[in-house]
């Protein structure tokens, strides 16, 4: 029996002005299980979270969301796949309020659900443009964002890179517990693996475009001991 899968990757290739940036034979995700895109800037990390969030589209190949190729529509843009959230500071709108993420963001949930955002706070950021916004407040404003939602899939590109070590582990705790409790499928992108050793269960390393390895997190280890 074939062992189901939350993203599959065939011969994927992605060019920009006739350069390759990305290029990956084969690649597979499978569902409740964190994993870390590791390496450095210009490795294709990015390349490859915004091709799984349905942000861009391969040059070639195949790319599969739960057995479903990729799909575009009448003017050839991609369709985005439903219940996969990303979440990346470059890729906020600048021009919209922070109230206005939130609102769309946690719609379902009655209340501000983080007392930095608060109207309450002396820094009255709720009605303030994101392109205002710090990148550390950026970066909050994305674990916010995240709060009370339930996708299949999160998408995290250079994970708590702003952030300081108490809201960096905090944001941590946050998609753990999302992971534990609700089954999510996380995929987040980090420079380095320090951290992300002790948090993701498979470390997948980029280099120049192309996976260099796959190494097993220490959580994946420390689970397989007991």
């Amino acid at each position: 029996m074939q062992k189901r899968l939350v993203f599959e990757l065939k011969n994927i290739k992605k060019e920009y002005h006739n350069r390759t940036v990305l290029q990956i034979k084969h690649l597979q995700c499978h569902p409740g299980t964190i994993y870390g895109i590791i390496g450095p800037i210009g490795a294709g990390k990015t390349t490859l979270l915004k091709i799984l969030s349905g942000r861009i589209k391969p040059s070639k190949g195949e790319l599969r969301f739960e057995g479903e190729e990729l799909k575009t529509n009448w003017w050839g843009k991609i369709k985005p796949f439903d219940n996969v959230w990303y979440g990346s500071i470059e890729d906020l709108d600048g021009n919209k309020t922070v109230s206005d993420l939130l609102s769309h963001a946690n719609r379902d949930s009655r209340k501000n659900n983080d007392s930095y955002f608060s109207a309450k706070n002396q820094n009255n950021l709720i009605s303030e443009k994101i392109k205002n916004l710090s990148q550390g407040e950026k970066a909050w404003l994305l674990k916010c964002m995240l709060h009370n939602q339930d996708p299949r899939v999160v998408i995290i590109d250079d994970f708590g890179v702003y952030l300081n070590l108490k809201r960096k582990m905090e944001f941590q705790k946050m998609i753990q517990r999302m992971n534990k409790d609700l089954g999510t499928t996380v995929i987040i992108g980090s420079h380095d693996d320090r951290n992300m050793k002790n948090f993701a269960a498979v470390l997948i390393y980029f280099d120049n475009g192309h996976i260099s390895k796959i190494r097993p997190g220490l959580s994946n280890k420390k689970s397989n001991r007991k």
